[in-house]
């Protein structure tokens, strides 16, 4: 099948969910095109990478209008009609990327318009930047939302707060009709990049370290104030200082001012030297990272939360809506606070089911979450 993938940025070197779909509808011998636009974010310029390498075409075309991650390119069109996909897939509405495939009035291929909003979407501690997004939302986005519901033939929200979100900004017709167009489905992670190697492990705990009975927490991210890392930094110091032993490893520094900043806050730590720090690293390092690791904990939903799961990681997740349909409880629990008997709590599961928790999350292998949207798109 000819598929295109239409995306405002797709940068293969961050792995988001577009590159993630595209590689696996690659693998499964589809003919995928993506079509973006020549765009780096400047939240992610200086981790991005410069080059694509990608086993499938992708098409970067000018853009005549941007505003922080808001594009436009009249060239969008014309180049999916020049490939004549059966299938085309859009991702990122919030991104206006996508507008003008809504608007064709005598398409000929199925049309698959995949929804994040989730409760983090619009949420900020600055009134200001509140306000903005508000106007931006009702101004701007609105209108694409409103657009893809009517044009879809298949909505798929990927976290389980998309629909009661994107709910509180569009008609009530609409809103019935989101729900009737939209199936389940989920982020997910590559399994040929992540999964679980007692080999690895033992390596990797080498390098760092790591002495077979210590416990190894461990938080991937791209850092930022908005994760609240503080947090986690001042419970490993006091668990140490109560002579509980756990090292922390924060995977995901940039060489901006905050991260610097948070490297001089582990520093005056006490016990700083149980706390290693590395840079924002690509995934086969992650899953080095991981696999060394014995429990992953996250402040914040994030795509890393899905590639820890593939390595079989005991996971400590906030009550959120929009991660609250992947632990069981074989392999991790919800928490709004992250406390002492938490971690001890978390260490004696994570001793033990490693590959059965490997198991439960390969229902979110890219290859599988694909070829949903391969039998949507049949339906």
């Amino acid at each position: 099948m000819k598929i295109a993938i239409v995306c405002g940025h797709f940068i293969p070197s961050l792995g988001y969910l577009e590159v993630h779909l595209a590689n696996a509808i690659h693998l499964a011998e589809h003919q995928v095109e993506v079509f973006t636009t020549d765009q780096v974010p400047n939240y992610v310029k200086s981790i991005a990478g410069k080059t694509d390498n990608s086993p499938y075409t992708v098409h970067r075309l000018p853009v005549q209008f941007s505003l922080g991650q808001m594009v436009k390119s009249k060239a969008l069109v014309p180049a999916i009609a020049n490939f004549s996909p059966a299938l085309v897939i859009c991702i990122g509405l919030g991104k206006l990327f996508p507008k003008p495939i809504y608007q064709l009035t005598n398409r000929k291929f199925k049309l698959i318009t995949l929804l994040g909003d989730n409760e983090q979407t619009y949420t900020s501690n600055s009134l200001v930047k509140k306000l903005k997004d508000t106007l931006i939302q009702q101004v701007l986005k609105k209108q694409v939302y409103l657009k893809a519901i009517a044009a879809s033939d298949v909505l798929l929200p990927y976290t389980p707060s998309t629909l009661t979100v994107i709910n509180e900004f569009i008609s009530p017709k609409a809103a019935q009709t989101l729900v009737k167009k939209s199936k389940p489905f989920s982020l997910g992670y590559d399994a040929q990049q992540f999964g679980y190697n007692e080999t690895l492990r033992a390596e990797q705990r080498a390098e760092l370290g790591i002495a077979s009975d210590e416990t190894l927490l461990i938080t991937a991210t791209r850092v930022g104030p908005e994760k609240e890392l503080e947090r986690t930094i001042d419970l490993i110091d006091e668990m140490n200082k109560a002579g509980v032993l756990v090292k922390y490893l924060i995977v995901g520094f940039q060489n901006d001012t905050y991260g610097k900043q948070l490297q001089q806050y582990i520093a005056q730590k006490e016990n700083s030297h149980q706390i290693i720090t590395k840079p924002f690293s690509l995934a086969e390092q992650i899953n080095l990272y991981y696999n060394a690791a014995d429990i992953a904990l996250f402040n914040r939903a994030a795509i890393s939360i899905f590639e820890a799961m593939a390595t079989g990681l005991f996971l400590l997740l906030p009550q959120q809506q929009n991660v609250s349909h992947l632990l069981t409880s074989q392999n991790g629990v919800y928490t709004s606070n992250v406390d002492k008997q938490c971690i001890l709590n978390s260490i004696k599961k994570a001793q033990s089911n490693r590959l059965e928790r490997v198991a439960i999350a390969q229902q979110y292998s890219y290859r599988n979450l694909a070829q949903q949207i391969i039998t949507y798109s049949e339906l």
